[in-house]
Order: structure tokens, then sequence, then C-alpha cells
């Protein structure tokens, strides 16, 4: 007996499900995007699920429409990203549809259940209303349990939000772990974190901006606010110029973290992250976690 589809459970279905691959691509790409994004960018996902009834259209017209939804609701998701990156989510968006398009069909395959179906990349459900609400409940669950236990396992000390503040102004940002980052500051050892210099905004001050601009500083401003950092990389050696903020705290637990910033005039990411850190540095850290 052929499953009879209804509009209103495709759409309902595909909401939930795009808004998991979406979090997918996010964790995937560490783009840092709320949770209303992700639930933009499912509503998009489930309206071009739509497409599906079409059944009078060819394959490659199915494969088609495939794509351009994944542009669309990876647009509704993530944008504004630069264009690499939205095409690195939009191919990863892409990819675990179809990925979990072929597991379903897996299961049609050799468990052929009565009430699972998909059409082209998209995958139906045939429920009762209770029974959505049951599995809304359960979806909301496994999502907070999922968030949890991907940020205790691959989060903890790799990823920190910190508050920034300078002369009047505050700048939040999104710093990556780096066991690599072994920077201090030579005369009071203190650790230092690389930051862009847009990230930063109005924090930095002006003579660190006229050292980025010029390579020189008139130390017009209160002596010792500059500071030059030495480091060594792959690419080779060099200068970054660093100043001690009034104050840097977690987001998350307003921990105080002594530290210098030392700026780079260079995205350190393609939107990922503002600043890397050394956890190593940063016993505070270790003992708040």
């Amino acid at each position: 007996m052929p499953l009879t589809v209804y509009a209103d459970i495709l759409l309902i279905v595909n909401l939930y499900i795009d808004f998991f691959l979406l979090w997918c691509v996010k964790k995937f790409l560490h783009l840092r995007v709320k949770n209303r994004r992700l639930a933009l960018g499912a509503l998009a996902g489930a309206v071009c699920s739509l497409s599906s009834l079409l059944s009078a259209l060819p394959e490659w017209a199915f494969l088609l429409l495939g794509l351009c939804s994944a542009l669309a609701v990876t647009g509704a998701a993530f944008a504004p990203i630069s264009p690499r990156m939205f095409f690195r989510a939009a191919l990863c968006f892409w990819a675990f549809t179809l990925l979990l398009a072929g597991f379903f069909l897996f299961l049609l395959r050799f468990f052929a259940p009565k009430n699972v179906a998909v059409l082209g990349n998209v995958v139906y459900f045939d429920l009762s209303l209770p029974l959505l609400f049951f599995f809304t409940c359960g979806a909301y669950l496994l999502f907070s349990l999922s968030q949890k236990l991907f940020s205790s396992v691959l989060g903890g000390l790799r990823c920190q939000w910190i508050t920034v503040e300078n002369k009047g102004e505050k700048a939040k940002l999104y710093m990556k772990a780096d066991t690599g980052n072994s920077l201090r500051e030579p005369f009071s050892g203190l650790p230092v974190l690389v930051c862009q210099a847009e990230s930063l905004g109005n924090t930095i001050p002006a003579e660190l901006l006229e050292f980025l601009e010029t390579g020189t500083a008139s130390l017009s401003e209160k002596p010792g606010t500059l500071r030059l950092i030495p480091f060594e990389s792959v690419g080779g050696t060099g200068i970054l110029p660093a100043f001690r903020p009034e104050r840097v705290t977690t987001a998350k637990t307003e921990q105080v973290l002594s530290c210098y910033i030392a700026v780079s005039g260079q995205k350190l990411s393609a939107g990922q992250f503002d600043a890397l850190y050394n956890p190593d540095l940063f016993p505070e850290l270790q003992e708040n976690r």
C-alpha cells in the first residue's frame, strides 16, 4: 500500500531534521551563530522540502533543487560569512543531508518500515500529532544533552568567550585554544592572547593602531601602553604589538584573566574565532573548569 504524504507533516519533520543538520554543520565548522538563526535556516529547509512533492520532475532536477535548497538554508542560518566559508557550510549541509537520506534508504531496503519514505533527498515520517508532540519533547531533550556532551568532550577549555574592557569600551571575543601559542610579555611574564584587530574595536589604544599602520609609535599616550612581543612561527619570525587592557574576564564565570593582548592586523580565521590562547598558561581557567 503506497504511503500518503501530507504537506504539514513533511514541513514539521524536515524542520526538526534540518535544525539538527545545521547544528552539526555549526559544530563541524566552528561557526558562531545563535539557535534562532539555525531555526530560521531549518524553516527555509522545511519550505524547500515541499519541492519533493513535484513527482513529475526528473532525477537531475531533484539534485539541482537539493543544491539550491542547501544554498538557501545556509544563507538563512549563517550569513553573512565569507564566500569561502559559505561554500563550505553549504557543501557540508548538502553532504550531511545526502548521508541522512542514504541512511534511511538503507533502512527502507533492509527493514521496510511502512511509515518512512525518502522523497529525493527529503525524509518523511508518517506520524500522528500525539507522536509528533512526543518526539518534539524527545528531540529537545536529545538536543540539550548533545550540546552539553559536545561542550564537555570537545569544548571545555578549547574555546572561551571573554570580555575585554579598556578606555571605557568593551569587546566580546571568542577565543580558541592553541597550545602552540606560548607567548609571554617579556617584562612581567604574563601570558599573551593573540587577537585580530577588527574584533577589538575601540578597546585598542591609539598608539597601537598607529604602530599597526606605520610600524612606529609616537608614545603620546601613557608610557608603557605599547609592548612589542617577538614571535616565531612556521612562516618565520616577527613582532606583534600588544597592550594590557584594564580588565579581561571570562563571559561565563566572570573570572578575571591577567594577560596582555597582542594585536594582529590580519584575520586569524574565516569567522570561527577572534583570538588564540594557550590554556596551559591560564591556571585560573583550569581551576574553574
